[in-house]
């Protein structure tokens, strides 16, 4: 009887163990819709239909990576937007004045989404950050990254989808 007990408790937490996650590589991002700072709606079909490599960058002001972080983005989202990069930030449970204040600040050109309600964060099940999602042309996860992003990174990430 032991015995049986110990190979179910086993197979359980083997087959657990090997099941897929939404996040898994080559799995379909999970889709959603919301507005951006200027109130244009923005969904993440929008962008990976257009054949390039979306980054979805969770990100909150009280962060203090996001912070630092914020310049380097914008340097290499001009650099490598013509390379297929789209960057699309989603600022987690803060207001759209915390968005607006680090779009004037950094002088950002990429899509500042709002997530007030945190619904988006919840679904990406974002617990720290930042948190970065690289999402293909065909809308599936390319890779996950907690923490800063560097434009070397991004770089690789852009030349193995080529």
């Amino acid at each position: 009887m032991n015995k049986l007990l110990i190979l179910l408790f086993l197979s359980t937490f083997l087959f657990s163990c090997t099941e897929k996650t939404p996040f898994d590589k080559g799995e379909l991002a999970l889709k959603f819709e919301t507005i951006d700072v200027e109130g244009n709606t923005q969904t993440i079909e929008k962008h990976t239909q257009k054949g390039k490599v979306v980054m979805l960058y969770f990100w909150a002001d009280w962060c203090p990576t996001c912070k630092q972080e914020f310049p380097e983005t914008q340097a290499y989202y001009e650099k490598l937007q013509k390379e297929g990069l789209e960057i699309l930030a989603i600022n987690v449970k803060q207001p759209k004045e915390a968005s607006e204040k680090f779009k004037e600040q950094f002088g950002i050109t990429f899509p500042m989404l709002l997530n007030e309600d945190g619904k988006i964060s919840d679904k990406y099940q974002v617990e720290e950050l930042p948190t970065n999602f690289f999402i293909d042309e065909e809308g599936k996860i390319i890779r996950k990254i907690v923490g800063w992003v560097s434009e070397k990174q991004v770089e690789i990430i852009l030349k193995q989808q080529k």
